[in-house]
């Protein structure tokens, strides 16, 4: 699906953590979002095209927000 369908629903999942599970699995995993994204499809065996990736690129424009939203760029 490299292309969102505008017919199609889509769903958004919150996952509760504390904030020291959630920079802990960002040290570990840093596109953490698109890493569970990749579980997912890996557990239902979609053959569909992965979502872009966090580019790292992109962290500069992120430290804008952090302050705002406690560093989440998500």
């Amino acid at each position: 699906m490299s292309k969102l369908d505008p017919h199609e629903v889509t769903r958004t999942l919150t996952i509760v953590l504390p904030e020291s599970q959630w920079q802990a699995l960002r040290h570990v995993e840093p596109d953490a979002i698109g890493w569970l994204q990749d579980r997912i499809r890996e557990r239902l065996g979609s053959q569909a095209e992965p979502a872009p990736r966090f580019e790292p690129a992109a962290r500069s424009r992120s430290s804008m927000t952090d302050s705002y939203f406690g560093g989440d760029e998500y």
